[in-house]
């Protein structure tokens, strides 16, 4: 019966491919394995290996890999390695030196498809065999002796001469003896004129012992054919000590004499290491910055961070980035003793240091010339990923979110570089002329800037999120304008207007905003802030003043400028002029017009269970919202549309409508059972009779609701006019009271 055949008796689906997809599967001979490596996006939900040779077809389980001669293990990368020794259990060979292999590389999908892949492995014996093979692999000790005296196995024993004429004798130290044919999982055969001794680690048979600091595992024992009474020692040891970080190294040490293995005069006949079962020469050795040398009587090996042949994986240790390096090492060393001609000993150690921390590099590389200024932040692996960048410059922040770019600044930019190691940094770059980016400092020829930046990155698979903080201090070069020039800025809750006059004895402008020139009563009226310094004014609009011109608003925010000009006191000249406008994003909003318009912006979701927002509708149920999110409606309409009613409340004329919806009763014909909850909000414009309307603005919309608006961050500039500005809003707060909305709310009820 083949696996086809089998797996059909098994009720599975099977689709035999006789192609393989190209990149997807990969063999390769190495000095005593044969390797097939799988590539981990070709995975499916479970996987395994059959083999078919004279006597049958065979099954891979755990077990079996370990008694038969068989590694398989998922790699640094994430990729299926399959190793099986040219000495396995199904592998063919006439002449010791060509080998082959026959096996299923069986692939079950998750909807239970099973995809099977045959493959015939073919490798010739690149060196001879020495008289004595040891081999440590993942989950395996193997030692071979050559023993020319040793009678040729027999053609009619089955996978060798298995437990037919020999018996083991296991030796340690203050136990007698232990004689056994077949003991736990131990393998014991003779093939052509090697004999083979393969166990599992940690078995009650073996003993640990400590070899210059290194952890050695042994099984001692002697094999006797019972047919000739010839003994043979086939004891085995395998260091079991992991790797260490040292500095930015990977560190790995193995004794150089393993003493349980030496008889007698030891002669060291050099090392061989390589990664992923390939043997490195010298000079990729030497161009990939590995090292070896002996430390009192340890070999050490090497492997910088990095480096060509590791693999790294990201971790963040104590709130910092952190690396750790993980490699698929061979190593191989050899010797002669007074009993052994040569030995080699072979070493499959898949190694990871312990997350090692890293400071990442945050340059800064502007050139004020070029108008930018340019950041750069890294090295990191693969698996890190900048998912949100903050800037904060004085003003309102810069914002970059990745996969958002609706929420990004636009003029801010990033752009991943990518580095020959298949690490990557990140740049950063942005105007200096930004309006959001402030100049802490003006003068001496010089703008200088404190600008503070938050990357936020994700770890892959993990999902860690990562947080680097960076602060720059660039200074630009200022020359002082011949004429007076306007520059403008913004914060989170202001407008700036920068007026850069340069050191002049005498000031011969004036400064208005629309018509209207800026006076101490224009100053008071409209809340602002001035603040003079030796060649610039900056005067600070709050974003709810009534000087504002308001523009487009969204759910993304709303927009809001003045138009600014300079002109010569004496004639009247206009030296510069300046419109200027900000976005402001807002959570919740009452705006009530001068040109008879309401626009509000409500937060469904306060209700228990939340509100829909896109069934939300004013007194009349025709006006729907003009736009909403998952959380929010945005409604613009006249006074005199969608059930609007007025009311006069002595010389102010009160215009009200209403933000509801409806229920959704079970059944509807006798209704008794709600599923939603209810929602009411009254919203009021009061506007003066008789007098000229002015633009009236209430944020949050519903306070007793508990609302979280986005929180205001107080500006450099703020913190350094605590006082005035904190005087300025007590006078603007008296004044909008006599215009600004009320709203009475009904609240849901549970």
């Amino acid at each position: 019966m083949n696996s086809v055949a089998l797996l059909l008796a098994l009720g599975l689906p099977v689709n035999v491919t006789s192609s393989v997809p190209t990149g997807t599967f990969q063999t390769r001979c190495l000095e005593r394995h044969f390797l097939l490596s799988v590539k981990s996006s070709f995975l499916g939900l479970k996987t395994r290996f059959d083999f078919q040779d004279r006597y049958g077809l065979h099954f891979l389980s755990d077990q079996e890999a370990t008694r038969c001669g068989y590694t398989v293990v998922i790699n640094n990368v994430g990729d299926l390695v399959f190793r099986a020794s040219f000495l396995a259990c199904h592998v063919q060979s006439k002449t010791d030196t060509d080998y082959h292999l026959r096996l299923w590389f069986v692939n079950v999908q998750a909807d239970g498809e099973v995809a099977v892949y045959p493959f015939q492995l073919h490798c010739l014996l690149q060196d001879q065999w020495s008289p004595r093979e040891i081999v440590c692999e993942e989950n395996y000790m193997e030692v071979s002796v050559q023993q020319p005296l040793l009678p040729v196995a027999s053609k009619n024993q089955k996978k060798g001469s298995d437990g037919a004429d020999l018996a083991v004798m296991f030796h340690r130290a203050d136990h007698p003896p232990q004689e056994a044919r077949v003991a736990l999982g131990y393998h014991i055969s003779l093939r052509s004129s090697r004999l083979i001794l393969r166990c599992p680690y940690s078995t009650p048979l073996s003993y640990f012992i400590k070899e210059r600091g290194v952890d050695l595992e042994i099984v001692r024992a002697t094999v006797r054919l019972q047919s000739n009474f010839l003994s043979v020692d086939v004891t085995v040891a395998c260091p079991m000590n992991e790797a260490a970080a040292d500095g930015s190294d990977l560190l790995w040490k193995v004794p150089l004499i393993l003493s349980p293995l030496v008889h007698g005069q030891f002669k060291d006949k050099g090392v061989r290491i390589g990664v992923n079962g390939r043997t490195l020469t010298e000079s990729e050795f030497k161009e990939r910055g590995y090292k070896t040398g002996l430390q009192e009587g340890t070999v050490e090996v090497r492997i910088p961070l990095g480096a060509n042949g590791g693999h790294i994986t990201s971790g963040v240790l104590r709130g910092q980035y952190s690396q750790a390096m993980s490699v698929d090492l061979f190593f191989m060393s050899q010797w002669e003793d007074e009993r052994w001609p040569l030995t080699q000993h072979r070493s499959f150690r898949l190694l990871k240091t312990p997350l090692i921390p890293q400071i990442p590099f945050f340059t800064d590389n502007t050139v004020p010339s070029e108008g930018f200024f340019s950041v750069t932040l890294g090295v990191f692996a693969a698996d890190v990923s900048l998912q949100k960048v903050t800037v904060d410059g004085g003003g309102d922040f810069l914002i970059w979110i990745y996969s958002n770019q609706t929420l990004s600044d636009k003029d801010l930019s990033v752009s991943k570089l990518s580095h020959p190691n298949g690490s990557h940094s990140y740049q950063l770059l942005f105007p200096v002329s930004h309006p959001k980016v402030i100049p802490e400092y003006i003068g001496g020829g010089f703008k200088t800037y404190s600008i503070s930046f938050t990357f936020t990155l994700t770890i892959s698979p993990s999902g860690d999120v990562l947080y680097h903080h960076a602060t720059i201090e660039p200074s630009v070069e200022h020359k002082a304008p011949s004429s007076p020039k306007l520059e403008g800025k913004c914060t989170e809750s202001s407008l700036l207007v920068l007026l850069h006059h340069g050191a002049q004895s005498e000031l011969q402008w004036e400064l208005y905003l629309g018509v209207r020139k800026v006076d101490w009563d224009l100053v008071e009226m409209g809340g602002f802030v001035l603040e003079a310094e030796e060649d610039y004014l900056t005067v600070e609009i709050p974003l709810f003043s009534p000087v504002m011109n308001y523009g487009e608003v969204t759910l993304k925010g709303f927009v809001a400028g003045v138009e600014v000009s300079v002109v010569d006191a004496e004639s009247l000249k206009p030296e510069d002029r300046l419109v200027h406008e900000c976005t402001f994003p807002v959570r919740e909003f009452l705006l009530c017009l001068p040109e008879g318009r309401i626009v509000a912006v409500v937060d469904t979701t306060h209700t228990i269970p939340p509100t829909h927002p896109n069934r939300t509708t004013l007194l009349d149920p025709g006006c729907v919202p003009m736009e909403t999110d998952s959380a929010r409606a945005l409604f613009s309409f006249s006074l005199d549309s969608c059930g609007t009613t007025v009311n006069t409340e002595g010389n102010v004329l009160v215009y009200e409508n209403q933000i509801s919806y409806s229920q959704d009763f079970l059944p509807s014909k006798d209704p008794f059972i709600h599923r939603d909850s209810p929602y009411r909000l009254t919203i009021q414009c009061r506007y003066p009779v008789n007098e000229s309307l002015t633009v009236a603005f209430h944020h949050p919309l519903n306070s007793s609701l508990h609302l979280l608006p986005t929180p205001v961050k107080r500006t450099r500039r703020e913190a350094a006019t605590t006082v005035s500005v904190s005087t300025t809003w007590m006078l603007i707060s008296m004044l909008l009271l006599l215009m600004l909305c009320s709203l009475s709310v009904c609240l849901p009820y549970l």
